[in-house]
């Protein structure tokens, strides 16, 4: 990764220049939005928010919502009228955990509930079921899954079930080790797939509701691709379809999920690069299917540093290559489409931003970059509802 050009002092003087400009007023009228931002590192200290204007896609002013070591996954669960925010700290050694907030107020504040040990080097993805009451968490570095039950009021347990994984791929840089790159619940809640980008597979997991427990389904996983590296999933709204985009050779895997055996079957496959640019020469990132079921977007990296956008046939879910836009920086870790469905904010990490593309909610397709906040080692993009 190359070295983070902010320094504490330049970081608090983008952030001063950014609420002076024009662009950190909102449209007369609009409603706000609120978005908060998780970042790595030292620089950036810990969650931001801030206020998004659905008329003009531009930011309000960043601050600072809780500071936490590198908070660089998050997840949300509301529960009545109770919110609750969850995030890892991606780091290595006893830093490495999961930490719970309460989420209250207009202006939100996070308000911390507990934190509990990963058990694992470096998470860096979890996941709730629909019911809140189960969490799990993919530690990229310790090549481990970790799960959790979360009590009435919003707080982890200690560790429920702990997941060691061994093995390599073939991939001598980067697949020497395991490394469990997320932990997605099923939408029903009772299974959990891991994907492990070290051991080129998706392993699954029933879930007990009750205690959060785990344990390996028949059969324990599906096998991808050797050194495609399998990071990220995306249900489709209908449940049948899964998208899994795989880093190392940039392309997503379209898998039939049979919801009542927990079991994966390959349908299609498609590429997320443009053309004109070599295979396995960049990392494909984050993913993400639309609410209507009609459109999948991937973030390239590397050297396609551009936001690729799949139309997705509404009888096979095959996804097609349709669009490519930059992205207006440098590796996009994550980003989120805002409610209204017009505005897509992506979080640059190397180039240390948050950047918004407009969105046509009909076709799909991005516009190129629209605005630019500083924000060093940006990391995710959660909108609260």
């Amino acid at each position: 990764m190359p070295d983070n050009p902010w320094s504490r002092r330049s970081f608090l003087g983008a952030l001063s220049a950014v609420a002076a400009t024009p662009q950190a007023a909102f449209s007369q009228g609009a409603a706000r939005q609120y978005v908060l931002l998780g970042t790595q590192g030292t620089v950036s200290k810990g969650i931001y928010k801030a206020t998004l204007d659905p008329r003009s896609g531009e930011l309000g002013v960043m601050t600072l919502a809780a500071e936490i070591a590198s908070p660089t996954f998050l997840a949300l669960h509301r529960s009545g009228a109770r919110t609750f925010l969850y995030s890892v700290s991606e780091v290595d050694g006893p830093g490495a955990s999961v930490s719970a907030f309460a989420v209250t107020g207009g202006d939100p504040r996070l308000t911390p509930l507990n934190r509990q040990l990963s058990e694992g080097d470096g998470p860096t993805h979890l996941s709730l079921t629909p019911d809140g009451r189960s969490l799990a968490v993919a530690n990229y570095g310790g090549g481990s899954l970790t799960t959790y039950h979360v009590a009435e009021d919003g707080r982890i347990s200690a560790p429920v079930s702990h997941v060691q994984y061994t093995g390599s791929g073939p991939n001598h840089d980067r697949q020497l080790a395991p490394h469990a790159h997320s932990a997605q619940f099923s939408p029903d809640g009772r299974f959990l797939l891991v994907n492990d980008l070290g051991l080129d597979r998706i392993d699954v997991y029933r879930v007990n509701a009750d205690t959060a427990e785990v344990r390996p389904s028949a059969p324990p996983f599906w096998t991808a691709r050797a050194g495609s590296g399998p990071r990220h999933i995306a249900f489709h709204p209908n449940g049948r379809w899964i998208y899994s985009v795989n880093e190392l050779d940039s392309t997503v895997d379209q898998l039939a999920w049979n919801a009542a055996a927990g079991t994966l079957m390959p349908l299609s496959r498609v590429s997320t690069l443009p053309r004109d640019v070599p295979p396995n020469s960049t990392g494909a990132g984050e993913i993400l299917c639309t609410p209507d079921g009609r459109h999948l977007y991937v973030g390239n990296r590397v050297i396609s540093q551009t936001m690729a956008v799949f139309d997705i046939d509404p009888s096979s879910g095959a996804p097609a290559l349709a669009q490519t836009t930059p992205n207006g920086g440098r590796t996009t870790r994550h980003f989120a489409m805002d409610p209204t469905g017009r505005w897509m904010l992506l979080a640059n990490q190397d180039s240390g931003a948050i950047v918004v593309l407009a969105r046509d909610p009909e076709t799909g397709r991005l516009s190129e970059p629209r605005h630019t906040y500083p924000l060093p080692s940006a990391m995710f993009v959660l909108f609260l509802p």
